[in-house]
């Protein structure tokens, strides 16, 4: 059976698309097959973070033009497909979001993996949440900032609303700041369990321009340890920590003063 995991913010810019392309990267190393599905219609950008630029069918076809929703499923690794949602506006004008049958697209593309993670387009204004399946999991993606952590309130209003089963939420790009709300109180205010903290790290935006996720270009940063114990939560599995290499960094610093020979 499927297993469906949106992945939701009330606030943009708390990365939630980075930790969606993450966690999807992190689980097919545990050996799943995972679909990332970007929903967001208007600002999409997993398919930039993922490395999959100008995508020839995107779902603004499939949703404007008739394309069959085979045509936009990309492998980019194997056990990982994405299907990018496109940013061409004059696609979108095509489109109208009140007439898309959202359940008729996820039950079409059911076959092509186990784990399907949602990326939802920030906000609650959209008919996507009324269309997830009855078996969908959500997860808040919200930052320590009181306005990230009022709108993640929202959307855990409208999920209640909806019976959409919460799962947690993340805190997302943490750091030690007096200034900002600390896990047990945004705890207290959205009145869901927290499922993970990640850490801000400057190793996300190196991934980023490498085009691969921070769990490949260094599975022994604070971020990737963060990120593959939340995805081991998820799936029911265990994880041990990597540590970082420090024989390995002291020889490389030896080398670069001269010490030892190359």
């Amino acid at each position: 059976m499927s297993k469906f995991i949106v992945i939701a913010s009330g606030k943009g810019g708390v990365g939630r698309t980075t930790l969606t392309f993450n966690l999807g990267v992190g689980m097919s190393l545990f050996g799943k097959n995972v679909v990332m599905l970007d929903l967001d219609l208007v600002m999409a950008n997993l398919d930039v973070i993922t490395g999959l630029l100008n995508p020839d069918v995107t779902l603004h076809d499939v949703l404007a033009r008739n394309r069959s929703i085979d045509e936009c499923v990309y492998e980019i690794e194997h056990g990982i497909r994405v299907i990018p949602t496109g940013i061409h506006f004059e696609t979108l004008r095509h489109i109208n979001p009140k007439y898309i049958s959202w359940d008729k697209i996820l039950e079409e593309i059911g076959e092509y993996g186990e784990i399907f993670l949602m990326d939802m387009p920030a906000g609650i204004n959209s008919n996507i949440f009324e269309g997830l399946p009855e078996n969908a999991e959500m997860i808040i993606v919200t930052s320590s900032t009181m306005t990230s952590v009022a709108d993640a309130l929202k959307i855990r209003i409208l999920a209640n609303e909806l019976n959409i089963n919460i799962m947690g939420f993340v805190l997302n790009m943490w750091y030690e700041d007096g200034f900002l709300l600390s896990a047990k109180e945004i705890e207290s205010i959205l009145e869901i369990p927290m499922i993970g903290i990640i850490p801000y790290d400057r190793e996300i935006d190196r991934s980023m321009a490498l085009g691969k996720s921070v769990v490949e270009v260094n599975p022994s940063s604070p971020t990737s340890n963060a990120i593959m114990l939340l995805t081991a939560h998820l799936l029911g599995e265990t994880y041990e920590p990597i540590e970082p290499d420090k024989e390995g960094i002291i020889q490389r610093l030896r080398k670069f003063i001269g010490i030892m020979p190359e």
